[in-house]
């Protein structure tokens, strides 16, 4: 496993491509933001004129439709276009990153790991949007796989669009197999009479108050849950609850725990002046960082 470190930042930093798209970043960087506020304002400036020509005209309906859509296109094209410098930095540092922890990286375009067998137990079946980013994954010594990726997952379209999760979500493969599935979700309250799988019954760790009060366990088989779901497990869940939801399947094979967090992996915001090796070292911690947790939640579940 690859630990954070200074040294470390130098090293991914000082590396081919990657020393080279932080040679040039801060230009680009200045040339996309000029080019992001000439695009606004040439669109403020169209949207002017077109009004102005509109009311001459009396098309009420038509002059609401320029104020709102020309601006918005034009924004989105300048965030667009902005976003694409930070891109060319992200790419090969999280490249370079992941190989040197023995990692594969990929940015979209992937299979989740895990997550076709947790969905419908953790987030049901009635999602929207999808959306993964950022894999991570690799093997252990005995050929077991692992992974860590984001995802963005929300109900319903428009003002009425839900977010049901968002945040980084960590797979592996069990070092032992079970004959049964658990699934551990945040609590719901007067609404946990639902049960996310039919056949499975509510499991109570009433020993554990703390642990009652935030999540809801579930299983096929209680006895061999309360078994599964140890302390380590019940400690690791409520350090990771507190920036957000977490969501748990433990399966016959397979683990997958979704914990509800910030965007990762990231080079930072192009609109502020940041020094490209501090961008850099901000992805190292982030992919460290991330290791880091899934090591210590594979050691609580055998």
């Amino acid at each position: 496993m690859i630990v954070y470190s200074e040294a470390l930042g130098r090293e991914i930093c000082g590396s081919g491509t990657v020393a080279l798209e932080i040679s040039t970043i801060e230009e680009r960087r200045r040339s996309g933001l000029v080019r992001f506020w000439a695009i606004l304002a040439a669109g403020i400036a169209i949207t002017a004129v077109l009004v102005f020509l509109l009311v001459n005209a009396h098309l009420a309906n038509l002059i609401f439709l320029v104020v709102i859509a020309i601006p918005v296109v034009a924004l989105v094209l300048g965030l667009y276009r902005l976003g694409k410098i930070g891109e060319t930095l992200k790419a090969p540092a999280l490249h370079a990153i992941a190989a040197k922890g023995g990692l594969t990286y990929m940015d979209k375009g992937f299979d989740p790991p895990v997550y076709p067998e947790a969905r419908k137990a953790l987030f049901g079946n009635w999602l929207s949007r999808q959306i993964f980013t950022d894999l991570f994954h690799g093997a252990d010594e005995n050929g077991k796989r692992f992974a860590f990726y984001e995802a963005d997952l929300s109900r319903g379209s428009g003002k009425h669009r839900q977010t049901v999760f968002i945040g980084q979500v960590y797979a592996w493969q069990r070092r032992a197999r079970s004959g049964s599935e658990i699934v551990i979700v945040p609590d719901r309250g007067i609404f946990n009479f639902f049960k996310p799988v039919g056949g499975m019954e509510r499991v109570r760790l009433e020993a554990d108050p703390e642990f009652e009060a935030k999540f809801e366990v579930y299983a096929v088989d209680p006895a061999q849950a309360t078994m599964i779901v140890g302390a380590n497990l019940r400690r690791a869940l409520l350090e990771l609850r507190q920036a957000g939801r977490v969501f748990t399947y433990i399966g016959p094979e397979d683990v997958l725990i979704a914990a509800w967090g910030p965007n990762r992996f990231e080079p930072g915001s192009m609109f502020r002046t940041i020094p490209g090796e501090e961008r850099v070292r901000t992805m190292v911690k982030d992919v460290c960082d991330s290791l880091a947790t899934l090591e210590r939640l594979k050691g609580t579940i055998t």
